[in-house]
């Protein structure tokens, strides 16, 4: 199958299939599989201008036009924003991958809109607008930061994320430090010696501050790219203790990470009494819209509603995390998102921004990263010293 019919059949799955992008794709090893990831990615990171656009070129709604046609067309225009490939190849290529995918009678239409694109230009929408924000989403971040940061969010979460590593050596290859966070680096490629980690998600470890010999609990742990700092800074003579209410993925993150002990359980019950731990992380359950580099659908998926449902959770689980912890220890609190809800708001006047990272800004009682900010993804993270 070529690479287009391929990134259709992959845009499927993940539009209208609920998979994720990064389990889809993510896992590409050869120049095809890295080729078809990017179509799949460029058309995620373009869906609200390739929507405005083929509306506008079909003559038709979109509705009308058959679900896979319509995903080789907005996997086209993915690749005509980018401008990696000469316009005639994409609309050739793209006719014949609806061809190969047995759309043989649609092949004029697909040929037709596409020349009408080309034709015509892409509009320059705000990135916000490109992207598909939906509106309720914009004005969340438009009122808590103002619109040109805002809008400089969205435009650095329209961009591919470089490969993340942390570590205690600087990887082979090319490759750029994380001012900031010592041992953290960005590259085009992982290196086995390193861990694959965003620095963003190694900063939620660092701002734990584990030391030899302490016992610290992850109490949201999986997939286990944070305990698996953590089980290295308590050393043999500590206890990391890694939980997680998903069996499969606590199955996989222990798995993966070893030098900690794996726990299922849900973390507002959790197995623990209270101040058995020196130090207890809360990396939360949340919307994840600081990852929108890697998963761009997360803007189809998340509504209004759930917002309300996931703060919720997150105070929940905030409250027994800060009842597990010893007098004299450290709670963290992080969330990959950037909604005042799922932030600021889950922290009080006690709450501080961690002395450890110096990446992104101060944001309330925290610290917020974000792809606008520096090479990281979004998160918030906030520590309370007992």
């Amino acid at each position: 199958m070529t690479a287009r019919a391929e990134a259709a059949r992959a845009l499927a799955r993940i539009l209208r299939g609920g998979a994720w992008s990064n389990v889809v794709v993510g896992g590409a090893r050869d120049d095809e599989g890295r080729h078809v990831a990017a179509l799949v990615l460029d058309a995620l990171r373009t869906h609200g201008l390739a929507d405005v656009v083929l509306a506008g070129a079909s003559g038709r709604p979109l509705a009308r036009i058959q679900d896979e046609v319509l995903d080789l067309l907005r996997v086209a225009v993915g690749e005509l924003d980018r401008a990696h490939t000469p316009p005639e190849i994409v609309t050739s290529a793209t006719v014949d991958a609806a061809r190969e995918l047995g759309h043989g009678r649609a092949a004029g239409f697909v040929n037709g809109v596409l020349r009408s694109v080309v034709s015509s230009g892409l509009p320059d929408l705000a990135h916000a607008a490109r992207l598909g924000v939906p509106e309720w989403l914009r004005a969340s971040l438009r009122s808590a930061w103002g619109a040109e940061e805002a809008e400089a969010f969205w435009a650095a979460s329209s961009q591919p994320a470089r490969v993340g590593l942390f570590g205690p050596s600087p990887p082979a290859g090319p490759h750029s430090a994380v001012s900031g966070l010592d041992g953290a680096w960005v590259a085009d490629r992982p290196d086995p010696a390193l861990q694959v980690i965003d620095p963003a998600s190694a900063s939620v470890a660092v701002a734990v501050e584990a030391r030899p010999g302490e016992r610290v609990l992850d109490l949201a742990a999986a997939p286990g790219g944070k305990t698996a700092i953590l089980a290295g800074a308590v050393g043999v003579g500590g206890l990391v203790v890694g939980a997680d209410r998903h069996a499969r993925r606590t199955k996989s993150a222990a798995s993966r990470v070893g030098e900690a002990a794996w726990v299922r359980a849900d973390g507002r019950r959790p197995p623990f009494g209270d101040a058995t731990f020196d130090r207890v992380l809360l990396d939360a359950p949340c919307t994840g819209l600081g990852t929108l580099r890697r998963r761009p659908e997360i803007l189809r998926r998340v509504q209004e509603s759930e917002v309300e449902r996931l703060s919720r959770l997150q105070g929940a689980l905030l409250e027994r995390a800060s009842a597990l912890v010893k007098p004299g220890g450290r709670v963290v609190y992080s969330v990959c998102t950037v909604l005042p809800a799922e932030t600021i708001d889950q922290v009080g006047d006690s709450w501080q921004a961690p002395d450890t990272v110096d990446l992104g800004r101060c944001w309330g009682n925290g610290r917020l990263l974000g792809p606008h900010l520096g090479p990281t993804d979004g998160m918030f993270i906030a520590v309370l010293d007992t």
